[in-house]
């Protein structure tokens, strides 16, 4: 009634149960379920009555073995099996029999029953899960199992075989499979030896014995005998199986395993290969096929025909086929909470001893699945087991920190071989983070109520425990980052941060381990500063750092720090701002002037000058590290001449540095103040579109005549010679005159009346020397050709305008002028036009007046006359006229 209106009792109330299936077990289907109460995982066994019955109906409509049996007879037969297994299971305590949970529970439709979490039984186990070590370690817990069913409970099972021994998801196996189950106080000794095995035959698959795994005695001889020999057979058969099962291969193969003819037939195969002689270690080799060569000695003792002569359980498990260091250390761990913590403290150093010969710690030789599934949840329950009861306000057992320690190592190791999911959710979630819950596998070896682990701070009191539990994590920090995102791995060192670097009162005598935790971690900060937000780093993480660089006394942590401040600036964790407001200050503070420091923060001075994308501005290194390299350099306290000389050369390179920046800021000018592209602008870049545009002349602009400032300067000819090709400069020069007809010869050279003619501007000839040089360094030539050489007489070339010397200039200084009577004079200068002088078509006679060269016009002085007058013959009125001209000209050169 209630179910149909939605209400569920007892296991599904209690119980999640998935809707898919893990696995299959005649007559079983094993589904994961999880308590709603504690989350723990469990397992629970489903026997679909509905379904079942429907087969049975159909089965005795169509098989004639059925066509005589009552359909309600076999189900009520079957049934009664049902719930004997689950009560002589429910009965049964033991660590290698599975452990029941919940009691068997009828309803209409369903058989319902839970164990704890298993995954496979040997029938539907991966091949992952059946390695060598797997199954010898298998083996012997099911040895253990029988055991203890034989020697504590007088229990012949009666039914090992492959589907009777479950895989928990710890990979611990588990007998079950008690549907045949003979308990010996029960039976009476009459009843052993005549016992028929065959009474509880049936065309049901599940309410037979499998006849492949059954012994001979029970099957064969007139007078089968019921005896703990009958298993030994059984497990003998089952190792074969579990190491060639691959092959599909059986000592005794039968094609129907409920048929005793075919058994029979098979066995006397069988037993004429296997009994008639003793079989060398070779044809046991072709017999066993794969099954281990240390079992050899073995396998005819516990497949003997025989009861009395197979192998005893005990001797079995103390062969040396268990006495391996692996399978030891594994049993060692199936028995691993009953050791006392000394025991446990040798066994995990043990597991982490690296052995010289195969060159890896002995953790790593388990089977993968035995490390995940069964290692890994016993350390990390021991680890919440130790910090439940741990005292925080008192310094912890050094005992007790060091299981901490090696738990945690040893699930460091184990983790590097899982993904980050599993990592996550079996490690990271359980230990490294405060949560409200754990996990079941945890719960499972340490809780027994929910309310223990919602108040557990976990992670809290793992990094508050001691120094050694945090440099544990501190050394597999590449794990987490490796098995968590960037999430999770900043928010554990954010969390782990501020202990790093911190020393308890109660951990006072730990200072050399705290000094190896705080360098360890510093080591390893340039694997992670990418991840390290910028705002972290400016406001909590470098402050951090600064500070520690400041107030520690150990030498070598200031060095690490400062190497990691390197590492920053490669990685673009900080900047200027940084650099200017909090490392800065500090190294001009900082009172440390040994070597390596001095070196180290040249170093790094260097490295933020140089690099490109620190951004700092000339004005503070100029302001503030070089001063401080200098004071560091020239501070040092223990460094030698060559030592000094590196200093040098860092700063060196420093001040090249900024050398280089600053000229690259300045424009480039040549000698006449113009940039190097040949304006006078004051920007160095390339110049814009208009600019370009301006700078193209189209017309050079005309230049205006520059006056002289001086006496006149007259041009002068050189003296004739034979050759105007072969002419050269002459020693004197002579003012340039017209001829006075087209038709005489060649003009005579003119004499001066002084044996050295005095330059223009010059009063004698100490002043003609001295301007002499400046005046033949100025370089005017005027080549035209005038009217009156138009004959076979070649143009003469002008020489050189000289301008006046300006000692010349002190002498005229001196004179005083009348201005009036200058002016009055300028008046009655004649006035020559200059045109004449370049027209070719005006004639000699026409000329009555001067020719000028070009650009003169008649306003043009001539030299003062006294000194300067040719010896040459003239007409009267050409005399006169030149004697006028050049009184004139002398006074008004005095006035200029």
């Amino acid at each position: 009634m209630l179910s149909s209106l939605g209400f569920k009792t007892g296991i599904r109330a209690t119980y999640n149960v998935s809707d898919n299936p893990s696995f299959a077990s005649e007559p079983w289907t094993i589904y994961p379920a999880k308590h709603k109460t504690n989350n723990r995982i469990v397992s629970v066994f489903i026997f679909d009555k509905s379904k079942f019955e429907s087969q049975v109906h159909r089965m005795c409509q169509m098989s004639s073995l059925a066509a005589n049996s009552s359909p309600k007879k076999v189900i009520k037969e079957c049934y009664e099996l049902v719930k004997f297994e689950v009560n002589q299971l429910s009965k049964l305590r033991h660590p290698q029999v599975l452990t029941t949970l919940e009691p068997l529970e009828e309803t209409k439709t369903k058989f319902l029953f839970v164990t704890e979490a298993v995954v496979s039984d040997l029938n539907t186990a991966a091949s992952k899960d059946l390695d060598e070590l797997s199954i010898q370690k298998g083996l012997l817990q099911v040895a253990k199992g029988l055991q203890f069913i034989h020697n504590q409970c007088n229990i012949i099972h009666l039914n090992i075989r492959p589907s009777s021994i479950f895989i928990n998801n710890q990979g611990d196996w588990k007998l079950a499979g008690f549907t045949f189950l003979k308990n010996l106080n029960e039976i009476s000794p009459q009843e052993r030896d005549n016992f028929y095995i065959m009474n509880s035959s049936s065309f049901i698959p599940f309410a037979n014995l499998n006849l492949s795994f059954t012994a001979p005695e029970l099957i064969v001889d007139a007078q089968p005998k019921l005896d703990f020999a009958n298993d030994i057979w059984s497990f003998g058969m089952l190792i074969f199986h579990l190491y060639n099962y691959d092959e599909g291969v059986s000592l005794i193969h039968l094609q129907d395993t409920t048929s005793i003819q075919d058994y029979k037939h098979q066995f006397r195969k069988f037993e004429s290969k296997f009994y008639s002689h003793r079989a060398s270690p070779n044809e046991l080799k072709y017999i066993l096929k794969k099954v281990p060569e240390q079992l050899y000695p073995l396998f005819p003792q516990l497949l003997a025909r025989y009861p009395y002569d197979r192998l005893r359980l005990d001797r079995f498990i103390d062969s040396d086929f268990f006495n391996g260091t692996i399978i030891k250390a594994m049993w060692f761990i199936d028995e691993f909470t009953t050791k006392s913590i000394d025991e446990k403290l040798v066994f995990m150093r043990g597991l982490l001893k690296v052995e010289p010969s195969t060159q890896s710690a002995l953790i790593s030789r388990f089977p993968s699945a035995f490390r995940s599934s069964k290692i890994l949840p016993l350390l990390i329950g021991q680890v919440i087991n130790e910090l439940t009861v741990l005292d925080e306000t008192v310094a912890i057992d050094s005992n007790i920190d060091e299981l901490i320690s090696l738990s945690l190592e040893l699930i460091m190791v184990i983790s590097k071989s899982m993904s980050g999911l599993t990592f996550q959710d079996r490690v990271y979630n359980v230990l490294l983070k405060d949560s409200s819950s754990l996990s079941e596998k945890v719960y499972d070896v340490v809780f027994k109520d929910e309310a223990k682990s919602k108040k557990l701070k976990t992670f809290t009191k793992l990094i508050n425990a001691s120094v050694k539990t945090r440099l544990t994590l501190i050394r597999n920090l590449n794990v987490l980052q490796e098995k968590t995102n960037d999430k999770q791995f900043m928010s554990f060192i954010k969390a782990i941060l501020d202990l790093v670097f911190t020393l308890a009162s109660k951990e006072q005598d730990q200072k050399e381990v705290q000094i190896e935790l705080q360098e360890t971690f510093l080591d390893y900060i340039p694997n992670f500063v990418a991840k390290i937000d910028f705002s972290y780093m400016k406001n909590t993480f470098f402050p951090l750092l600064i500070k520690i660089l400041q107030a520690t006394s150990v030498f070598s942590t200031k060095l690490k720090i400062l190497n990691t401040f390197e590492k920053f600036v490669d990685a673009k964790a900080i900047d200027a701002i940084i650099i200017n407001e909090q490392f800065l200050t500090v190294t001009k503070a900082l009172k440390n002037r040994e070597e390596e420091i001095v070196v180290r923060i040249l170093k790094f001075f260097e490295k933020i000058v140089s690099n490109e994308d620190m951004h700092l501005d000339l004005k503070t290194q100029v302001d503030s590290i070089i001063p401080q390299c200098y004071t560091f350099a020239f501070e040092c306290t223990d460094c030698d001449q060559k030592q000094f000389r590196s200093f040098m050369t860092i700063i060196n390179k420093i001040q090249k540095e900024m050398t280089e920046k600053k000229l690259a800021q300045l424009p480039e000018r040549n000698l006449n103040g113009r940039s190097a592209n040949g304006s006078a602008q004051r920007n160095t870049g390339t110049a814009n579109f208009e600019t370009l545009l301006e700078s193209q002349a189209i017309k050079e602009p005309e230049k205006p005549e520059i006056v002289p400032k001086s006496q006149v300067m007259q041009p002068m000819r050189k003296s004739s010679s034979s050759s105007r090709a072969t002419s050269t400069k002459p020693s004197t020069s002579t003012p340039l005159r017209p001829k006075t007809s087209s038709t005489t010869s060649k003009s005579t050279p003119i004499n001066l009346t002084q044996s050295t003619p005095l330059r223009f501007g010059a009063t004698n000839n100490n002043s003609s020397t001295g301007s002499s040089n400046l005046f033949d360094g100025l370089k005017s030539t005027f080549d035209r050709a005038g009217p009156a050489y138009h004959d076979d007489v070649a143009d003469d070339d002008f020489d050189d305008f000289q301008s006046a010397n300006i000692a010349n200039n002190k002498l005229n200084s001196s004179k005083k002028t009348n201005w009036v009577s200058e002016a009055s004079k300028m008046k009655s200068l004649p006035t020559t036009p200059s045109s004449s002088y370049n027209n070719p078509n005006t004639s000699a006679s026409s000329q009555g007046r001067n020719n000028y060269p070009p650009g003169f016009n008649s306003s043009v002085l001539s030299p003062k006359g006294g000194s300067m007058t040719p010896n040459i013959s003239t007409t009267p009125s050409q005399s006169s006229n030149s004697a006028n001209t050049s009184g004139i000209n002398a006074d008004l050169l005095d006035l200029l």
